[in-house]
Parts: C-alpha cells; structure tokens; sequence
C-alpha cells in the first residue's frame, strides 16, 4: 500500500491506497502528523505519484473551484453490493449540488432505503472523494455527519451551499 500527505489551504489530508484504488482519505488535519495518525496504517510507502493527479485535484477543491472526483478509483474491499452501489452513487453527486438520504438510496437502486443509505454514508472511509457531506436529511436540514456538522457546513459553504 502507498500513502501521501496532500497540504491544502485548510490543513493536510492524507490518503492511503492499494493497487491504484483509493481506500482512505482524512478531512483537513492541523499537521502532518495528525493526518498520517488518522488515514494511514501498517506498513505503508510514502509515494505522491501513486495518486495521480489527486492530490492537485484537493489542493484546487480546497481553493475554492470545482472539483470532479467521480472518476477516483475507490477499493471498495469489504462492502456488500448495495454498499458499494451507494457509494459509487454518492461519488457522482455533483458538486455544488445536495441530495436527500432518501434520493441517494431510490438512485443506489434501493428506494425506501434511506436509513440504511445514513449508516453507509456515517462510516465513509474517503470524505470528498465520496462527498457524504452532500448529502441530506427528508426535510431538506443539513441531517448528521460522523466528521461534525461544522465540518459538514464548512464543505457545503465552500461549494455555494449554506443550509
């Protein structure tokens, strides 16, 4: 497996990878060393170019531009089919753009899964990539967000989007 350590306008943000697929990714950390504590484990070596042109694509993200990252290739090891066809949807949600649970889990293939959709976003492994933080509650209010709402407002804002 490889890593790197992305420096952003908002803090560094390691990543973690494994046969050119994508397994973590970290919000914003203080430190380098906070974001390797928090996306990197095991035995792992340190190599930027594993990760193509990602890292440039979060240090834009981080600017303030639109950012496409559906075309990110996530190892999606240890997830059941729907899991999987959930966070492939959720990677495509465009940016700029919110969608509800709900939605999210009628466009996965699986209407009236929402709640089940809420657990699956709660334990995303590669935030921004996979941009849970778009996605929310029936009533159209921000709904959870297992990094903090703050955080989840913060991303919103920087998209345009002030709920």
């Amino acid at each position: 497996m490889k890593y790197c350590v992305v420096e952003t306008s908002r803090g560094f943000i390691a990543l973690l990878e494994k046969d050119g697929r994508l397994i973590r990714s970290t919000l914003p950390k203080p430190t380098r060393e906070e974001a390797i504590a928090a996306g990197v484990t095991g035995t792992n070596v340190e190599d930027e170019s594993a990760f193509d042109i990602l890292p440039d694509k979060l240090r834009a993200y981080f600017e303030g531009k639109y950012v496409d990252f559906s075309d990110v290739l996530l190892n999606l090891d240890g997830q059941s089919p729907f899991g999987s066809m959930v966070l492939l949807t959720a990677q495509r949600i465009p940016y700029g753009k919110v969608i509800t649970y709900g939605e999210l889990a009628r466009l996965a293939g699986s209407p009236g899964a929402a709640r089940a959709v809420g657990n699956i976003m709660a334990r995303n492994m590669t935030p921004i990539i996979v941009p849970c933080h778009r996605v929310i509650a029936a009533d159209g209010k921000i709904g959870g967000f297992s990094y903090g709402l703050e955080w989840k407002r913060e991303l919103l804002r920087l998209e345009g989007i002030n709920l």
